[in-house]
């Protein structure tokens, strides 16, 4: 069923990630919007201006994340990564790459009364365009490598290569 996704995570190299993702989608049904309430399909955009990655305040966990959301029924989890940046940021990226993929452990959400589950998340290097920007839905922060958070530092040598 998700024959399209396992393909396009052949692009990574090979990680525990990588093949835990690969065996949920080969078993898993009703993962895109938030249908299944034990495991869900997320993307994230990895997005550079000059040295320093674009960073959204998570409005739950209050922690400093990449913009992200769910991937929707009928949606491409590189259209969500690119909608959720612009969502997110009001500001406009493209051109996604399949960067990396990650198994999140997502806590209990009380103000949504939402229970514990996993996300598979997609994170895709999109290209900042030059366009004005729009209202952002969250607080935007632009980070250096050593202030971005610990788990986010890898992508900066995505940022070189762009």
């Amino acid at each position: 069923m998700y024959n399209d996704l396992i393909r396009e995570l052949s692009v990574l190299e090979s990680s525990k990630k990588k093949e835990q993702a690969i065996d949920f989608l080969s078993s898993r049904r009703g993962l895109k919007g938030k249908q299944n309430p034990d495991l869900q399909l997320s993307a994230s955009a990895v997005v550079f201006k000059g040295k320093k990655m674009y960073f959204i305040e998570h409005p739950y966990q209050k922690e400093l994340l990449l913009p992200a959301g769910h991937v929707e029924v009928g949606e491409k989890p590189s259209m969500t990564a690119e909608r959720e940046f612009h969502e997110e940021t009001g500001l406009t990226a493209v051109a996604p790459r399949l960067i990396d993929v990650n198994l999140i452990d997502i806590p209990y959400n009380v103000v949504k009364d939402e229970k514990v589950h996993q996300h598979i998340d997609f994170r895709y290097l999109l290209k900042l365009k030059d366009e004005p920007s729009e209202l952002a839905e969250l607080p935007v922060f632009l980070l250096s490598k050593s202030e971005a958070p610990e788990e986010f530092k890898k992508y900066f040598l995505e940022g070189k290569q762009s």
